[in-house]
Order: structure tokens, then C-alpha cells, then sequence
């Protein structure tokens, strides 16, 4: 834990560290398969039991065309174990590789903060959630994984921001954005937008 928290967020420019993580489609994935082939949109985030990641990963299937016409995939590394994500998607399909990583290894090496949070901001972050998936089970039919899972496997720990980063095809960041752990991340359009400066 302690190394986590002394880590710094990859800059652009960096050289993108590889990793290789289950898929809840299956096989396992690794960043350098797509070295040379394709761009990568890398989205670090909490995953199924965060009603707002889920939301955001909805917002994505919605122009996961557009990117994939620019030769890019999206790749979202979560919390979850794969058995987990396999359980989840069989109800919810998901068109992009969905990576398990349980241990929250790619959040450290890219320089994502896990932090100890007060049982106060705890409670706040669980109470905001609560009220998402709600209003998706209510007005939408979805229903978000339960959160305590993840409380019981990471205690009072969380993300200290969320982050995406578009890795070119050499293997080098060109863009990263951050935000606070539950979102207010770029639209489709912006990412469009990044990926069209790079032709």
C-alpha cells in the first residue's frame, strides 16, 4: 500500500508500461499486443460495482465505433476478478476488453493513488452511489454489482482519481486525463478529438 501511495501519474510523453490482465471476454490481454497495430485508450477505473464507471462505460460503447474507425481500442482495467466480470456480463454484454485486475497492480505502475479514506467519505461516496443504482435499477432496468465485495477485499481504500490515457501505436502516451474516483470523464467526442491530432 505504502508503495501506491508515493506513486506519480504517468506524464505524456512516457513510454506506456506493459501489463498483462484476465478479460472478462476470456483470454488474457497484454498492452503490447496492440504495439504497432493499434491505438490505445486506457481506462483506469473501479469497474462494475461503481454505478458511475458503469455509466461511463456505457457513455463509451455509444462511440467505440468512431474510435475504432481511428484503428483505436478501449481498454478498462477494474477492481473485479474475472469470475466476477464473467457473472456480471452475462446479463450486460460489454463491446470493449474489460481487464481484471483484482490486486490493482496497473493502477500502481501507471501512477494511480490508493488511498485510505475516512469512514465519513466512505459513507458520503457509498450514500451517492446508492442513489445511481436506484435510479438505473428504477428508470433503466440495470442493476450495479453490489458494493460490498470490493469493501470486504480492500477495506478503506480508494482510487485517489480516476484516470484515461491514449497510448499511440509506438507505445507512447499522448494524452491523460484525471478526475475525482466517481467521474467526470471526457466525452467519446474529446477522445475523437485527440486521436485525430495524432494523423
Amino acid at each position: 500500500m505504502e508503495q501506491q501511495e508515493q506513486s506519480r501519474m504517468l506524464a505524456v510523453g512516457t513510454v506506456a508500461p506493459n501489463f498483462r490482465l484476465a478479460s472478462a471476454q476470456g483470454p488474457d490481454i497484454a498492452l503490447e499486443d496492440y504495439r504497432g497495430q493499434r491505438n490505445v485508450l486506457l481506462w483506469l477505473s473501479k469497474g462494475l460495482f461503481c454505478p458511475f464507471c458503469r455509466r461511463y462505460m456505457t457513455q463509451l460503447r455509444f462511440g467505440y465505433r468512431e474510435l475504432q474507425e481511428r484503428n483505436t481500442e478501449i481498454l478498462q482495467v477494474t477492481w473485479s476478478t474475472q469470475p466476477e466480470a464473467q457473472l456480471y456480463f452475462r446479463q450486460y454484454p460489454l463491446s470493449f476488453p474489460y481487464l481484471c485486475d483484482a490486486d490493482r497492480a496497473v493502477y500502481s505502475l501507471y501512477g494511480v493513488r490508493i488511498v485510505r479514506v475516512g469512514i465519513g467519505e466512505r459513507a458520503a461516496e457509498m450514500a451517492s452511489g446508492m442513489v445511481a443504482m436506484v435510479n438505473d435499477r428504477l428508470f433503466r432496468g440495470e442493476k450495479t454489482a453490489l458494493p460490498m465485495v470490493p469493501m470486504k477485499r480492500y477495506g478503506l481504500t480508494d482510487m485517489e482519481q480516476q484516470a484515461v490515457f491514449l497510448i499511440d501505436k509506438a507505445g507512447v502516451i499522448r494524452y491523460v486525463h484525471t478526475t475525482g474516483s466517481l467521474g467526470g470523464l471526457p466525452t467519446s467526442a474529446e477522445y475523437v478529438r485527440q486521436l485525430d491530432q495524432l494523423q
